[in-house]
């Protein structure tokens, strides 16, 4: 009976090893699987990781961005070159503003004070022709000195001033003086010349436009 017993024990004792191998076992297949769980671990921590580092290098591209475009504002503001129309004013020659010219308009006082004279001349023969004009005017850039002027006398206007223009108005009366030593025939056969014909018969001309009386001088 004791060796029945013994053996028992040892039986129970066999039973008793084999259950912790099993559970060994058990374990071994378990940490056969945690390396896969391992690995799926490690390539959620790079993929976070790699999310970071590229968040973190964004932020860092941005704040370098930012940067640089405030100094390159700053930059832009130092030396930020100047408009095209300020250029352009600098660059425009100061111009002085023309002076306004002042011109005076000359013209008789009283009506029937002008005249053209024309004279034709030939040996010692002289002809004289002489229209009167109701009224007429000059304009000149400078005021002529007119203190010595006789009314009765005249001015002849295209000799003694300078002017740019000039009008004469409603030429009516005409007279023609002749020598007394023309007979009437010649004198009708000249009258009825005209100015080239005279010319080639040798006459000579000489005409004068004169002012007479009073005049009027105004600024125009």
């Amino acid at each position: 009976m004791a060796v029945k017993a013994k053996k028992m024990t040892r039986a129970k004792k066999a039973k008793n090893v084999k259950k912790p191998a099993a559970k060994a076992t058990a374990r071994k297949a378990k940490t056969r699987k945690n390396p896969a769980s391992k690995k799926t671990a490690k390539k959620t921590a790079k993929k976070t990781a790699k999310k970071t580092a590229k968040k973190t290098a964004k932020k860092t591209m941005a704040k370098k961005s930012r940067a640089a475009k405030t100094i390159k504002q700053h930059k832009q503001q130092e030396t930020k070159p100047a408009k095209r129309s300020v250029k352009k004013a600098a660059n425009k020659p100061v111009t002085k503003r023309p002076s306004v010219k002042t011109t005076w308009k000359i013209s008789p006082e009283i009506s029937q004070s002008v005249l053209t004279i024309d004279t034709w001349k030939k040996d010692d023969l002289k002809i004289e022709f002489l229209k009167v004009y109701r009224s007429g005017w000059i304009v000149v850039n400078q005021l002529p000195d007119l203190s010595a002027y006789n009314p009765d006398k005249g001015i002849n206007i295209f000799e003694e001033l300078e002017f740019d223009e000039h009008q004469l108005y409603d030429g009516s009366q005409e007279t023609s003086i002749f020598p007394n030593e023309l007979p009437a025939e010649e004198r009708g056969r000249l009258l009825g010349l005209s100015e080239e014909e005279l010319a080639d018969e040798g006459w000579g001309l000489e005409s004068v436009t004169l002012f007479k009386g009073p005049l009027v001088v105004e600024e125009v």
